[in-house]
């Protein structure tokens, strides 16, 4: 069968976790955006990350991969980067009215998602959101 008669749970965790990250980035191409715009538009929605270096570091990418995103998106339209005044150094980022609207398709596409996944799990939700925290707070971190 498997590792010591049992289906390794790491590994089914693996494979769910593919599964479902390749329907809800499907769903997000659908509504006009993919997985990164998303989390760079629910970061900056939030309004609390409007430099890029603090939008980066919220996100957990570099700031050149952030940067190549930012340059597609305001060739797009959708967002628009100004220094600011007192540093130069300092991009502050904003939606523009077109990212607004892009934002809002994305999000009404992640919250279908999730009613998506809530149905499928019925009365179970909560029994399997406390199983995922538990597994992650005892998950061993990596070695430095």
């Amino acid at each position: 069968m498997s590792i010591g008669e049992h289906r390794p749970l790491g590994r089914t965790l693996w494979d769910t976790t593919q599964t479902v990250n390749r329907a809800f980035e499907h769903r997000l191409a659908e509504a006009g955006g993919n997985r990164a715009v998303w989390f760079i538009f629910l970061a900056l929605a939030r309004g609390t990350h409007t430099t890029q270096r603090d939008l980066a570091r919220t996100v957990g990418i570099t700031d050149a991969t952030l940067t190549h995103h930012l340059t597609a998106l305001e060739q797009r339209g959708l967002v628009t980067r100004t220094r600011d005044e007192h540093d130069r150094r300092v991009q502050r980022l904003a939606f523009t009215p077109e990212g607004r609207a892009a934002f809002e398709r994305m999000r009404k596409a992640a919250i279908d998602y999730d009613r998506v996944l809530r149905a499928a799990l019925g009365d179970d939700v909560e029994l399997v959101l406390d199983a995922l925290q538990r597994l992650a707070a005892t998950a061993e971190e990596p070695a430095d």
